[in-house]
């Protein structure tokens, strides 16, 4: 760690005995990670007045991450970048897995349950409705696979989702003959009505699940999820959401949604390590959905059913904790200000510029941190490489348009950097 939120590892060493403990039990790992977040909290404490600018607080937070100076990372919708005290946390994990294997996984373990409680606080939920998984296709495929469908019966989605939700019902659905349909929406939507009345019109007496990320991984926009859920139920449909890209981006209460599954994983928003993931099933729809792995004989009550993997990297399953609480001491509503503000800073300043085209709501309410954008007569594999090669930006390339994340270690330099080549690129300067 950089500045004056930095705790170090040597000096905590010295306390603790020097060079023989140069491996440190699971409780001085928390016990070092916990220093780390007391600073990260006093420093957000004395920067409440730099508000959502630059510099102040926000540099020290950014401070916090590895990124190299200068390099500007938007592609948080795909991968995030690992917190310096949750990587060096979970590296002393795997050091305490190397030098005792099996009773360290028994440490380890028994701290799963205090993890899940955690999770399910986080999203507002019982921590009986909470399985840790390794990632948000897993949570998909074990609310697909665990349904008993019928065949002809209709599974909903968008026509906008990500190969792990739709793939995952088009397989299952070829599989055992029941029917996907994709339900389709302008591109940007002009409110959440329209996104309702699509999939009210879609609605027929085979239809038994909604399924539908949030937001929509290519545009970023945010779809009417207890408007939805309330819709599904009124006609005794279930309702599930690949949510991806909405945990660590924005706060939400999954009891506030009303849906029955939810799907999730660390790696993106959360800025956590790759790995793990959060399986959320409503206690009063489990028992219609079938765990699809594990080794119970008799599986345990509750969403614990959905997580029996066998060995599994606990390193990873435990960094999740350390994860959430970064997030939290950072402040999570801070950081979904700030993730807003940022986002709407790039999509308002680039629809100024002609030829400029951005695909993500402008509507507040309907967007936060990951926007589309494409320029006329411009590939967005151009458009990547020039961002790269001029500015030193990194977002994912490919079609007519890319997709920016601006999350909160993110700066408005960077994004004066971004509109700054639109500018060039849209009036052919390069």
């Amino acid at each position: 760690m950089n500045g004056s939120v930095q705790v170090s590892r040597r000096n905590f060493f010295k306390s603790v005995g020097g060079p023989a403990a140069a491996v440190m039990t699971l409780t001085q790992v928390k016990e070092l990670f916990a220093q780390s977040l007391h600073q990260v909290r006093e420093a957000g404490e004395s920067g409440r007045e730099n508000g959502l600018r630059d510099g102040g607080y926000w540099a020290k937070v950014r401070s916090q991450f590895m990124l190299e100076k200068g390099f500007a990372y938007m592609n948080n919708g795909t991968l995030g970048p690992t917190p310096r005290p949750v990587f060096e946390a979970m590296t002393e994990y795997w050091r305490l897995m190397a030098v005792n294997p099996h009773e360290n996984s028994q440490i380890f373990e028994e701290r799963v349950d205090k993890i899940r409680m955690k999770v399910a606080d986080f999203l507002g939920v019982s921590a009986n409705e909470i399985a840790i998984t390794r990632n948000t296709t897993e949570g998909n495929t074990t609310l697909c696979q665990g349904l008993d469908l019928q065949r002809g019966d209709e599974i909903l989605i968008t026509a906008f989702e990500h190969a792990s939700n739709r793939e995952t019902w088009r397989r299952q659905a070829q599989r055992y003959g029941q029917i996907v349909k994709e339900v389709e929406f302008p591109i940007p939507p002009k409110s959440p009505e329209i996104i309702l009345q699509a999939f009210a019109a879609a609605i027929t007496p085979r239809t038994r699940v909604i399924s539908f990320a949030n937001p929509l991984p290519s545009t970023g926009c945010f779809l009417p999820a207890k408007e939805l859920a309330r819709l599904a139920h009124s006609k005794n449909i279930l309702c599930f959401v690949d949510g991806a890209h909405s945990i660590g981006m924005v706060g939400f209460s999954l009891k506030d949604w009303g849906v029955d599954g939810y799907a999730a994983n660390s790696h993106k928003w959360l800025t956590g390590p790759a790995g793990s993931g959060i399986l959320f099933v409503k206690e009063d729809v489990q028992d219609r959905i079938w765990p699809n792995i594990g080794l119970w004989r008799d599986p345990p009550k509750g969403a614990r059913k959905y997580e029996a993997f066998g060995r599994r990297p606990w390193p990873v399953v435990a960094a999740l904790e350390d994860t959430l609480d970064f997030q939290i001491a950072v402040g999570r509503q801070r950081i979904e200000q700030r993730t807003r503000e940022l986002g709407m800073y790039l999509r308002g300043r680039a629809a100024e510029i002609p030829g400029v085209h951005v695909y993500t709501p402008t509507d507040p309410a309907m967007s936060a941190g990951i926007t589309s954008i494409g320029i006329e007569k411009v590939s967005g594999q151009v458009l990547k490489e020039y961002l790269r090669q001029k500015y030193d930006t990194y977002v994912p390339g490919g079609g007519d348009r890319i997709r920016f994340s601006t999350h909160y270690y993110n700066t408005f330099e960077q994004v004066d950097n971004v509109l700054q080549a639109f500018r060039e690129l849209a009036a052919g300067r390069t």
